[in-house]
């Protein structure tokens, strides 16, 4: 198994694709932290299948946005599981607005979610990796860090400076701990879901593929980046996007 005896946290893992994610470690032996912040049945349903893989599983309640919550999270992390060997930075959410009608406090929140989210939970993780001389941190993007998307600005913006993040810390941390980013386009998770079938249809269609992913492709790319396969994979975005995206 890949990942036999790795202490993995995934944030926001209690559904879509940190929920994918979580349990594709737990498939190949990691032992999980599953964040969240939303439905605590949720939580404990995720955790109850990483079980039956045998290995050990945590549900944790935390805002990422929140600096003091991350910190008891990594600390309850070390005592329960041990120190970290893997980070995956998913926690997020999704959020359509004009530009005229984006308030401060959607902003904020935007922005504090996923790139602060992201700094802190990093931060924490980098602390325990350095002392271990080893780890990998996987940062959760999207297309629209890249392509940008009308009326999304404020999650465009935030995604992207996810990915600017991510080049930073692997230059920062490099080489004992590899730093690197996932950039799923759509994906059929209850948060885009929310918007509609005629929302998906019209997407998919914008897509080589004609389909959008679900979210164990998107955890298979996540899963390579945090496996030895992956050793010389430093600062990159991998774009799991079904051509939406095509870089070279």
């Amino acid at each position: 198994m890949k990942f036999q005896g790795k202490n993995v946290l995934v944030t926001g893992s209690s559904k879509g694709i940190g929920r994918a994610i979580a349990l594709g470690f737990a498939s190949e032996g990691a032992n999980i932290l599953i964040n969240y912040t939303g439905n605590h049945e949720e939580a404990e349903e995720v955790k109850a299948a990483a079980e039956k893989h045998g290995v050990k599983a945590l549900a944790y309640f935390a805002d990422v946005s929140d600096s003091a919550q991350v910190e008891s999270m990594f600390t309850y992390m070390d005592e329960q599981l041990g120190s970290i060997d893997i980070l995956v930075n998913n926690a997020g959410f999704a959020q359509s607005s004009l530009i005229t009608d984006l308030s401060d406090e959607q902003w904020d929140r935007m922005i504090k979610v996923h790139l602060y989210g992201t700094f802190y939970n990093a931060r924490a993780a980098a602390k325990r990796m350095k002392e271990k001389g080893r780890g990998r941190i996987i940062n959760i993007s999207s297309d629209l860090g890249s392509l940008g998307c009308e009326e999304f600005t404020h999650y465009s913006a935030a995604k992207g400076g996810i990915n600017a993040f991510t080049k930073a810390l692997a230059r920062e941390l490099g080489p004992d701990i590899l730093v690197n980013a996932v950039a799923p386009s759509g994906t059929l998770t209850d948060i885009l879901k929310a918007f509609g079938e005629n929302y998906i249809e019209e997407e998919s269609a914008k897509y080589p593929l004609k389909r959008l992913a679900a979210p164990e492709e998107i955890a298979k790319s996540v899963l390579f980046l945090a496996s030895d396969s992956a050793s010389f994979y430093a600062g990159q975005i991998l774009g799991p996007n079904g051509g939406v995206v095509m870089n070279g």
